[in-house]
């Protein structure tokens, strides 16, 4: 049976039964091979797909799952029995396919066409740019990899969306000799080969671990930092993504609850959710819903101008869905950072003395999104009259991350992509506490 069988006999049982009923298809496939101190350790050539069908009757709905396009009676009747014995107050809804859809181009199928001996040569190739540094004396982990993503998603209200995405990534691990082992790990990500830079993670890896050799920690006190790309990433992920999620916020558990247009951040910070940027593997024209995606302000100029909604979010303030339903939860599509206009090296010059924050450690146990305190362990680099002279360990970043929003003086325009869509540049901040044992 095919899924347009599958789907039309199940949305015909469903509404002689008086339901509206929603079916949601995807289809993966993934590659990836991985050395482990250069031997090969997995290799992965593999299919995937699932299909969950959901059943809607006076704002409760009942769900079904199963993997084979056979037997809809049967998977009907699941959902419907799911349906009986839920016991919810919440109005859940569908969404009837209106509006207007961007036309986003998400697949280009470039790595399927590389050969196997192709993507190997890749692989081998970063391992040996590592290994060969006289610095590093170990290269634990090489992965090379690539995936497919197909998702069909209808309705009986008249929702009829498909997407179809596809993309690469690469990462590595490297250890370099001190009188303790030192780390190095980077990846990258692009949605064709010629993008994913093999030699440029290989060596900015190794150029991580090097860095750390002789690190040592500082004085406690208040420091000029810049938070570098890639983690400034990581900390937008872990916390403001909670923050402007509409569902926290109507739960009381987001500090921006009631700080519509009141500026939360420093004037020059501008951040939007956006559907493409070029370059991501989030870029998506519908959300998990079936709810166009579109372009939003959520910071502008350092004032706070949205939550994100899902359909059952909008519903309760009377609002329309921002598109950013995410399975169960609410998140942006590409969260992006405006960047500035100044370069890393510019950036430099501008802290002249301070730290670089090259690394946070516990970032799901150390970081509050309800409070907005947190408390990191982190690994740096020590800048001195706009130069960096050593590494820097065993310190800890905290404080409040809306009083850090507050506090970027400039924001680069080295840009970084990161696995989940969020993308930005480094920010220098004024001033952050850090602990050390120096």
């Amino acid at each position: 049976m095919t899924y347009n069988e599958f789907k039309d006999k199940i949305f015909k049982l469903a509404k002689e039964k008086g339901f509206e009923a929603q079916i949601y298809y995807s289809k993966n496939y993934e590659f990836s091979i991985r050395l482990a101190n250069g031997q090969m350790d997995e290799y992965k050539d593999a299919n995937s797909s699932s299909i969950s069908l959901k059943v809607l009757k006076d704002g409760k709905i009942g769900s079904a799952s199963t993997t084979m396009f056979d037997s809809p009676e049967r998977l009907l009747e699941e959902a419907i029995t799911n349906y009986e014995i839920i016991d919810s107050k919440e109005e859940n809804l569908f969404y009837d396919g209106s509006g207007e859809y961007l036309d986003i181009k998400s697949y280009y199928g470039e790595f399927e066409k590389l050969s196997v001996k192709e993507k190997m040569e890749k692989l081998n190739k970063m391992f040996e740019i590592a290994s060969k540094d006289e610095n590093i004396m170990m290269v634990p982990m090489t992965v090379y990899a690539h995936q497919t993503t197909e998702v069909a998603m209808a309705n009986t209200l008249g929702l009829d969306k498909t997407y179809k995405g596809d993309g690469g990534y690469a990462y590595l691990s490297v250890v370099a000799k001190d009188k303790s082992p030192r780390s190095g790990f980077w990846y990258g990500l692009a949605p064709k080969p010629e993008n994913l830079k093999v030699e440029d993670i290989s060596e900015k890896a190794v150029e991580e671990a090097k860095a750390k050799i002789g690190a040592k920690s500082v004085k406690s006190g208040k420091y000029r930092v810049i938070f570098r790309k890639d983690e400034f990433a990581s900390l937008l992920s872990a916390m403001l993504i909670p923050m402007i999620s509409a569902e926290n916020a109507q739960k009381n558990m987001s500090p921006l609850k009631n700080k519509l247009g009141e500026k939360i951040a420093s004037d020059i910070l501008k951040i939007k959710d956006v559907p493409f940027y070029e370059g991501s593997l989030s870029n998506a024209s519908f959300d998990s819903e079936g709810v166009p995606t579109k372009e939003k302000n959520i910071i502008e100029n350092g004032e706070f101008k949205t939550f994100l909604y899902n359909l059952k979010t909008a519903k309760k303030e009377g609002k329309e869905s921002t598109g950013n339903a995410a399975g169960r939860g609410i998140a942006p599509i590409n969260l992006l950072v405006e960047p500035g206009e100044k370069s890393f090296d510019e950036l430099l010059k501008e802290l002249n003395n301070g730290i670089i924050i090259t690394s946070l450690e516990g970032l799901h146990s150390g970081a509050n999104p309800i409070s907005g305190e947190f408390s990191l362990g982190a690994q740096g680099l020590k800048v001195e009259n706009g130069k960096i002279v050593s590494g820097v360990e065993q310190i800890t970043v905290s404080g409040n991350f809306l009083d850090i929003l507050k506090k970027i003086e400039v924001v680069g325009n080295d840009m970084w992509i990161s696995f989940g869509g969020t993308i930005s540049p480094s920010v220098l901040i004024s001033e952050i506490d850090i602990a050390g044992n120096e």
